[in-house]
């Protein structure tokens, strides 16, 4: 792995005619990459590894089918004619006792709903799905087995989100991708800020919150960067990375996490996965050769980071920059994925977002030090924040 520093000043912003169509046509590339008929089919098989044995995760359970306004849902399939299936999640988020699903599809009816599983409960006490295609959200409560439902939230939705982050106030923010910005919503479904600046944000990606330093961070799939907005005020303060091929830039990110000491972004032209410190300069990079088309990442307490590669619809599991296991397989099977668009940690639990077959499959960290906690929310502020850093780019 090389090491390296990347540039924080952004130049101006100038896009010709032709790179603005090469732009656009790898979107609607990537975009059209994601599609496909959505088939629902009960788990048959595990395929945990690509080996004989699991050597990082081990298959828990599916969530895949909600329930109308039936009490006693948990730990059994509903069935019947009050019950829906997730159609397509798109995100996650998890977070002490709450979760929250993005979901294209829509559901039928407008009333409390209960979300079945197949196999054990979940430990947490609430769920919320975020259906933006009808517009609502609906908050579970585990143990009264009810959904309320939050209407509206989808108004302010123009696409698919692409990933959703819970704070410990239990608000939450999404990517909405298509409307160019991202959307701050408070528990109960209000919003409360949008965050966009069209000269840097065009299709936001990811976006993660730094709640010790007050700070949105939006990686943006087009411009190649990510962006921090001042949480309160919702205005751009500084960028990191830059479109590119070197050290610290980027060429299309496909997702962006936050670790304890930085980021990971991960690639989708440069087939590589980066490391960057909290101030954004390069630290590393991996995965080059071993990676055909990332999608999602994730980074459990043992500090494995794990890598959904819809090329083969698997999980690559990294330590030190090294892979040391691959899981999965294309398929509809328990352990096996169609297209994986986003992936969660709490505790010792990774939360699988399997798309195209329509539902969340949970697994189990082979570990023995795994320890309670989100990877992702643990942003530390173990760098100091360099205020002289501004962005060059303006609207125009």
């Amino acid at each position: 792995m090389s090491q390296g520093s990347t540039k924080k000043r952004w130049p101006s912003l100038q896009i010709s005619l032709h790179a603005g169509l090469q732009i656009a046509l790898i979107c609607v590339a990537v975009s059209l990459a994601g599609c496909g008929q959505i088939q629902t089919k009960k788990p048959e098989s595990v395929h945990p590894s690509s080996g004989e044995q699991a050597k990082s995760l081990r298959y828990l359970r599916t969530i895949d089918v909600v329930g109308m306004g039936s009490d006693d849902a948990i730990k059994r399939v509903i069935a019947g004619n009050d019950t829906q299936n997730l159609i397509r999640p798109t995100a996650i988020a998890v977070r002490g006792n709450t979760m929250i699903i993005a979901d294209s599809g829509r559901f039928s009816k407008k009333s409390n709903i209960t979300v079945a599983e197949t196999g054990y409960g979940l430990s947490d006490a609430y769920m919320r799905v975020v259906d933006d295609a009808a517009g609502v959200i609906f908050r579970y409560d585990i143990k009264t087995g009810r959904m309320k439902v939050l209407w509206g939230v989808g108004d302010y939705i123009k696409g698919d989100v692409s990933d959703i982050y819970l704070a410990s106030d239990d608000s939450f923010y999404v990517t909405d991708v298509e409307g160019r910005r991202a959307l701050h919503f408070s528990p109960g479904g209000k919003l409360l800020k949008i965050y966009q600046h069209p000269p840097n944000i065009f299709r936001p990606i990811a976006i993660t919150v730094d709640e010790v330093r007050k700070e949105v961070l939006v990686a943006d799939e087009t411009y190649s960067h990510i962006v921090a907005f001042d949480m309160k005020k919702a205005t751009p303060i500084y960028g990191m990375g830059d479109r590119g091929n070197g050290p610290g830039k980027f060429r299309i990110i496909t997702d962006m996490i936050a670790i304890p000491d930085g980021f990971l972004v991960s690639d989708r032209i440069e087939l590589r996965v980066q490391i960057l410190d909290r101030a954004g300069n390069f630290v590393a990079e991996f995965g080059r050769g071993e990676i055909t088309f990332p999608t999602a990442l994730a980074m459990d307490a043992d500090g494995r980071v794990f890598v959904s590669d819809k090329a083969d619809s698997t999980i690559k599991v990294y330590k030190a920059g090294k892979l040391i296991d691959t899981v999965g397989s294309n398929g509809y099977g328990a352990g096996e994925f169609r297209y994986i668009s986003d992936m969660k940690v709490m505790g010792n639990q990774l939360y699988v977002v399997d798309s195209l077959n329509g539902r969340i499959q949970v697994f189990e960290f082979v570990s023995e030090n795994a320890v309670e906690g989100s990877a992702e929310s643990a942003v530390e502020s173990s760098v100091p924040k360099n205020k002289s850093v501004a962005m060059n780019k303006t609207a125009g």
